[in-house]
């Protein structure tokens, strides 16, 4: 294993090896041996950023393109969301660039940098789950209440006899089916996206790290 290797090298270096001027080069295999789970996260997050300039572009432009720019408010919500997720991955992006760094110092910046990853992944997880739901509902109430075709079907007399209150109600909310559709689809998108965003938070970042938190614990070990 890369690790196992890792051990080993560092374990034959003799004090003539450990001198400052020897150790650039130590330094310099140690980034290499780190630079794989690295690049392969920068992969994983180029791949991100792609999907979500091309997806989030087209669905703007469908709803100011769509029913005369009815919905213009759904595509500046997703405007808002895209760019803060945009402005989140070239951060994250940087901190990556930064862990490839070869004349940094490799054991402390490396363990304070996957700490700072760490809570860049974190937040990704946190702020998708909360999001998700969020836009969701959010869009659909904006459908909802300047959509002007009104259903026609009586509403359901939820009181008995109150039928007024009943009537009231239907009033108030026209598209009843609608409405509770929307809900339900809600809740069973969140629920699928906390396991979706977990799963994939984990495939692309989360070994990786563990990988790296393995390697600064073995160049401890060998210290």
């Amino acid at each position: 294993m890369e690790l196992d290797s890792l051990k080993d090298i560092w374990k034959e270096l003799d004090e003539d090896d450990l001198r400052p001027g020897g150790n650039e080069e130590i330094l310099s295999m140690l980034h290499k041996r780190s630079r794989s789970p690295v690049a392969k996260m920068k992969r994983n997050l180029y791949w991100e950023m792609g999907g979500l300039v091309v997806c989030y572009s087209l669905a703007i432009w469908y709803y100011i393109s769509s029913w005369q720019g009815r919905y213009w408010e759904v595509a500046l919500l997703l405007f808002l969301i895209g760019a803060f997720a945009l402005f989140y991955y070239l951060r994250k992006r940087k901190l990556l660039n930064e862990m490839q760094c070869v004349s940094c110092e490799v054991r402390s910046n490396l363990r304070m940098q996957l700490t700072t990853l760490e809570k860049y992944v974190n937040f990704y997880f946190v702020s998708t789950i909360l999001l998700t739901p969020a836009a969701y509902f959010a869009a659909g109430l904006i459908v909802f209440f300047k959509t002007p075709e009104k259903s026609t079907a009586k509403p359901l007399d939820f009181f008995g006899g109150a039928g007024d209150v009943a009537i009231q109600i239907g009033e108030q909310f026209p598209n009843q089916r609608f409405f509770i559709t929307s809900i339900v689809v809600g809740v069973i998108l969140s629920i699928g996206a906390y396991f979706l965003v977990r799963w994939a938070i984990d495939r692309m970042y989360g070994q990786h790290i563990q990988k790296l938190k393995e390697l600064v614990r073995q160049m401890e070990e060998v210290e």
